[in-house]
């Protein structure tokens, strides 16, 4: 094997390494994006995780505003799965 053949391995094998690190950092920065969104700040300005429960609403409030504008817009099917979106989201509620 000639140098310059060791030296397209090398190449070829920290392009390998690399992508996948690349793409482990960019899950890693999902997952911190989704921790920090799940944050709140309390009446005193200390920050402190969400409940599910209060998750949930939130996700309830923003799927509603979404029926609201499909409606509006009367985009009926669309309506119709936000709408058992928001169904579903309730019943983990009780």
């Amino acid at each position: 094997m000639t140098e310059k053949d060791i030296t397209k391995i090398a190449e070829l094998t920290a392009k390998i390494i690399i992508d996948h690190l690349e793409a482990k950092q960019d899950e890693w920065n999902q997952e911190f994006q989704v921790s920090m969104e799940n944050m709140k700040q309390d009446g005193f300005g200390n920050m402190r995780m969400m409940s599910e429960q209060e998750i949930i609403h939130m996700q309830i409030d923003e799927l509603q505003q979404e029926l609201d504008k499909a409606v509006a817009n009367e985009k009926f099917t669309l309506a119709s799965k936000i709408n058992n979106k928001i169904i579903n989201l309730n019943k983990k509620l009780k």
